[in-house]
């Protein structure tokens, strides 16, 4: 067996009504300005370029065709909001995670699994697996990322529904139907809640590093029930162990990035890359920019610092790049060459060659 095995896992399981009117335009028009369809070309393409060791790849992962982030044309009529709501529900993410799963026990290891395509609640499945074979007490699971992916969905709709109400500047409209009476579920959002509450992982060996979407101050003092359940939820995956090194705190001080890479005694690493953590400074190739992230150099130190674990000995257990948009990565828009695949393979170049010494 090969000593690493990528995974092509391109389900794309996005309900913005803006990104599936792209997807419908973009299909109709037949992908012609797109350089790659599928995130994991566009990254294979620039590894070619990095002496990496012999691999394996495994591109079978089955998608259904209306989840894929491109696609084709005669599955359009499927690719409508209402679909990927009553999917998201219906814990179809959950799914798809527990699929890779067992494609990750049962056709990779003991190779160690590479992971790339969209979805970031994949991750939750690659983490299941390698929980199993190592010990989840034995796991750190580093993700960078913008957002913080332990909300639910009833506590994420809330926040929701006071925005819409009482900020007229808001893009979201309280008369939304599909942030009312959601069920919560495993998905992009909500896998980091789950792989704790589900006891996958302690939450003391999870470290965020990056996120930007912490409940600004000025909520704190809001008396809606549904700002404080929000705010309660947040900080309340913290105080149950979840260490949060903010976009802020690492431009700051980033000190703080290595204390808390070095406070988790675990033997095993687990790096997830959510590439929005460098969206409209880095890169525009996410697939959310609501935010702004870290710029290049940024991530660069991120990654030296998870080099430097590994040359402490910590093993490499598997990594991701996940949550890339087809749809600006590798283009020219509004004057930006972006760069996100060559960002992506540099990440994983980095890590893997370091890894496998």
């Amino acid at each position: 067996m090969e000593p690493l095995t990528f995974i092509d896992a391109p389900l794309d399981a996005d309900e913005r009504e803006a990104k599936i009117s792209e997807k419908r335009v973009q299909a109709l028009a037949g992908y012609r300005e797109l350089p790659y369809l599928n995130p994991y070309d566009g990254v294979m393409a620039e590894l070619k370029g990095f002496p990496l060791p012999q691999y394996g790849e495994i591109r079978d992962f089955e998608v259904e065709p209306w989840l894929l982030p491109a696609p084709n044309p005669a599955y359009l009529n499927l690719v409508t909001v209402e679909n990927f709501v009553v999917f998201i529900d219906a814990d179809g993410c959950r799914e798809y995670a527990e699929k890779l799963e067992r494609l990750v026990r049962e056709s990779v290891l003991p190779s160690l699994p590479v992971l790339v395509g969209v979805d970031h609640s994949l991750t939750g499945g690659a983490v299941k697996a390698l929980s199993r074979e190592y010990g989840g007490e034995n796991l750190l699971l580093v993700g960078l990322d913008s957002h913080f992916d332990g909300i639910t969905p009833t506590v994420r709709c809330g926040l929701i529904q006071y925005e819409g109400e009482n900020n007229p500047n808001t893009v979201f409209s309280p008369f939304d139907p599909f942030i009312r009476a959601r069920p919560d579920s495993y998905n992009a959002d909500s896998f980091l809640y789950y792989l704790v509450k589900e006891k996958v992982i302690p939450a003391g060996n999870i470290v965020v590093l990056g996120a930007s979407d912490q409940p600004p101050s000025h909520l704190e003092k809001v008396e809606d029930s549904r700002v404080k359940r929000f705010i309660n939820h947040y900080y309340g995956m913290v105080d149950e162990g979840i260490t949060l090194v903010s976009r802020d705190e690492i431009k700051q001080n980033f000190r703080r990035v290595r204390e808390a890479l070095e406070a988790v005694d675990a033997s095993h690493l687990y790096l997830s890359v959510d590439i929005d953590v460098g969206a409209n400074a880095a890169l525009k190739g996410a697939r959310f920019l609501d935010r702004k992230g870290l710029s290049r150099s940024e991530l660069g130190n991120l990654i030296s610092e998870i080099v430097r674990l590994l040359g402490r000995g910590k093993k490499l257990a598997g990594v991701d790049v996940l949550e890339t948009d087809v749809y600006r990565a590798g283009r020219t828009l509004e004057g930006w060459r972006d760069e996100t695949y060559r960002i992506e393979a540099e990440i994983l170049a980095r890590v893997l060659l370091k890894a496998l010494g």
